[in-house]
């Protein structure tokens, strides 16, 4: 994404989006991690920033189309967990920065 002003260019990343989209994932009770998969976990070790594993897709028009893998809780509910995921992502990326997102994905990609 990107925005024009009179002082110069502001570009968006989608990285940036999601940074802003695990840090909200992890606010959630019950989500114990947020990625997954081994390349994930050997950066993790590493101290390697893999942005979580989350797939972010900005649109021409701004929106933004995420999926996010996430680890959760054993015992917990996983329907519930994963809307308040997609709700606390969704408001997150809007208030942070300003663009839409249309779609979240969430995958359940571990229960510890």
């Amino acid at each position: 994404m990107i925005e024009k002003s009179e002082l110069g260019i502001v570009k968006i990343s989608g990285n940036a989006i999601a940074g802003i989209a695990a840090r909200a994932a992890q606010e959630v009770k019950g989500v114990t991690g947020v990625g997954g998969g081994f390349i994930h976990t050997i950066l993790k070790l590493l101290k390697i920033d893999s942005h979580h594993g989350i797939r972010v897709d900005i649109l021409a028009n701004g929106d933004v189309i995420l999926v996010v893998p996430v680890s959760i809780e054993y015992g917990r509910e996983i329907s519930a967990i994963s809307v308040e995921v997609q709700e606390k992502v969704k408001k997150s990326i809007e208030e942070f920065s300003g663009l839409e997102a249309i779609k979240i994905d969430v995958n359940i990609d571990g229960v510890q």
